[in-house]
C-alpha cells in the first residue's frame, strides 16, 4: 500500500508563490504547527486557502472536544486504510486519555468499549457511513441529541476532511511518523 517512494513534492521556498506563502503562514498561526497534507495541497494555491480555512476551524474552533474528534479522524483513517494518519492520530489520541484498552479494540477494528454517549454516537455514525448505510433513525437522533446539530454537522465535515487527509497520505505515499520516544 505505502510500498515505493513518497509522491509528494516539496516546493522549496524561494518559488513559493505570495499566495503560498500566505497560506503557510495562516495555516501555523491558526493551528500552531504546519500538518503534512499541506505538502500536496499547497500545489493548489486555491484549494490550500479554501481547505487551511476550514481544517483550522474544524481542528480549533469546533463544539467537538480534541478526544472526540481524534476519536473520528483515527475512524476514518482506518476507513480508507491510511496507515501515516493511522498512526498520527492514534498519537494525538492517546495524548487526550483515550484508554488504552479502548485503542487496542481501535487496531484490532472490534467494537470499542466507549465511555461516553458523545463517543457512542460518534462511532454510530462512523459505523453507519462505513458499512455504506443511512444512519438509522434511532442513531441519527441519538447523535442531534447527544452532538447537538452543531456537533452532528461538524462530525460529518471531520469525516469528509479526514477523508481528504487520509486520501491524500495514502495516495502519495506519505511514510509512517517516526515512533514516539
Amino acid at each position: 500500500m505505502t510500498d515505493g517512494p513518497a509522491r509528494y513534492e516539496d516546493i522549496a521556498d524561494d518559488k513559493l508563490s505570495d499566495s503560498q506563502k500566505d497560506v503557510l503562514t495562516k495555516v501555523a498561526a491558526g493551528r500552531g504547527r504546519v500538518p503534512t497534507p499541506f505538502k500536496v495541497w499547497l500545489h493548489s494555491a486555491k484549494l490550500s486557502h479554501a481547505i487551511e480555512h476550514l481544517g483550522t476551524m474544524l481542528n480549533k474552533q469546533s463544539t467537538l472536544t480534541e478526544r472526540e474528534f481524534e476519536f473520528a479522524i483515527v475512524l476514518i483513517a482506518q476507513h480508507w486504510e491510511s496507515p501515516f494518519v493511522i498512526e498520527s492520530h492514534i498519537r494525538f489520541l492517546r495524548n487526550t486519555g483515550f484508554p488504552e484498552n479502548v485503542l487496542q479494540q481501535l487496531a484490532a477494528r472490534t467494537p470499542p468499549a466507549l465511555e461516553t454517549e458523545r463517543e457512542k454516537a460518534i462511532y454510530a455514525i462512523y459505523k453507519a457511513f462505513d458499512s455504506k448505510q443511512v444512519a438509522s433513525d434511532d442513531v441519527f437522533a441519538h447523535a442531534v441529541k447527544v452532538l447537538g446539530r452543531d456537533g452532528f454537522a461538524e462530525l460529518i465535515a471531520f469525516l469528509g476532511y479526514y477523508t481528504a487527509v487520509a486520501m491524500a497520505m495514502k495516495i502519495h505515499r506519505q511514510p509512517m511518523p517516526a515512533p514516539e520516544k
